[in-house]
């Protein structure tokens, strides 16, 4: 007989009722379901018998977290001495290359600046002079000594007049080594420190800016991380090194199918938060553009288990939205006839063709041969055998 039900009921023997949609699947009795293949249909359906094997698997560890960059990737622009701004052409979001023009500023003080050393370079070069000439003089003792170490003082304090200067220049992006009367300007240009994107503008052309106020606030997000918040109970088992899969803001909502990102973790926190988790950073695989700051993620941490009792792919098939083994109960001899049971069974992770499975207590797979491939056969007969 192809098909057999036993009186015992599903519950005890681990399966499941079979209720499947009446335009497409007729519904099965109720009790272990059974079917019988001959040596013939058994040598087609190429039935292989196998026992649950040990593996060590990689489960995941589901967690949730940020976008983020490190303080040093995150830049607030600048000036170190006050203006006016003249032109600005910056929305949030811009992308911006590192030297490109942010703003130009106009101040009339610029213009004493550069005035105030190019004077202190013109009496720096009387004062060489003027040194040298005291310097011959006192050697052959026609002038006094006292008048060549003033001579000395004023040289040095102009030098060092000039060399502030110069500091302050290079700081407005001005080249005091090129600084000349006819190359005066009231304005200076502030180009971007990094390459990265505009997330705020707070100032307006025409405004005056201190050198207190952001004109400009930049990301750099070469070396943006993910930042994951891990419950103290879950932290022994995050390593560094690890996969983080992840899901960034409107796909995390469909993050339990699917993680388009990859990620490898490089940080653990010593720190426990008010809600008892530790920050856990990773390095993503890369850049996509839907990367910005500050958004939800949604991701899984591979991590390592014990060894779980795992099948091959080929030994489960699926029928009613359940999964199922099959098990060898009996073989006949004459003639020759092999009896399998029909199992649910629980699975679990799925790697490298193998699956985590859970069978009930009331199968000994030590004892009792799995069918580890064809399965899909018997699937098949089982089912023409209900037709009939």
């Amino acid at each position: 007989m192809a098909c057999q039900s036993g009186e015992q009921s599903s519950t005890e023997t681990g399966t499941s009722n079979q209720t499947a949609p009446a335009d497409s699947t007729p519904e099965r009795p109720a009790g272990p379901v059974r079917v019988s293949l001959t040596q013939a249909q058994y040598d087609m359906a190429e039935i292989k018998l196998g026992q649950p094997t040990s593996r060590i698997m990689h489960t995941t560890l589901k967690v949730n977290g940020t976008l983020d960059v490190p303080a040093q990737n995150q830049v607030s622009v600048s000036v170190p001495i006050g203006g006016y701004i003249r032109q600005i052409g910056l929305e949030p979001g811009m992308r911006i290359r590192k030297g490109q023009t942010l703003v130009v500023l106009e101040n009339p003080e610029y213009i004493q600046l550069q005035q105030d050393f190019l004077d202190t370079k013109a009496k720096l070069e009387y004062a060489d002079l003027e040194f040298a000439r005291q310097q011959e003089l006192s050697r052959d003792n026609v002038s006094a000594l006292k008048i060549f170490q003033q001579t000395r003082a004023n040289r040095q304090s102009l030098q060092a007049q000039l060399a502030g200067l110069s500091q302050r220049l290079a700081m407005l992006r001005i080249n005091p080594a090129t600084l000349t009367p006819e190359r005066l300007t009231r304005t200076v240009t502030i180009p971007s420190p990094v390459s990265g994107f505009v997330t705020d503008v707070p100032v307006n052309n025409g405004r005056f800016v201190n050198p207190s106020d952001v004109l400009v606030q930049l990301t750099d997000i070469s070396h943006m991380h993910v930042r994951l918040s891990v419950f103290e109970k879950d932290i022994s088992r995050i390593q560094r090194g690890q996969t983080v899969r992840f899901a960034v803001g409107g796909d995390a909502a469909a993050a339990d199918s699917q993680f388009p990102h990859r990620g490898e973790i490089f940080l653990i926190g010593k720190s426990i938060a008010s809600d008892r988790t530790i920050p856990v950073l990773a390095h993503p695989e890369g850049y996509a553009s839907d990367y910005i700051p500050g958004s939800y993620v949604s991701a899984q941490v591979a991590v390592n288990t014990q060894p779980l009792s795992t099948l091959p792919e080929a030994a489960l098939v699926s029928y009613g939205g359940n999964a199922y083994i099959y098990v060898l109960e009996r073989k006949q001899t004459s003639p020759v006839t092999y009896q399998f049971q029909q199992v649910g069974v629980k699975t679990g992770i799925r790697e490298n063709g193998y699956v985590v499975v859970t069978i009930p207590n009331t199968i000994d797979p030590a004892k009792t041969p799995v069918v580890v491939q064809g399965a899909y056969s018997l699937l098949a007969k089982l089912n023409n055998s209900e037709e009939e």
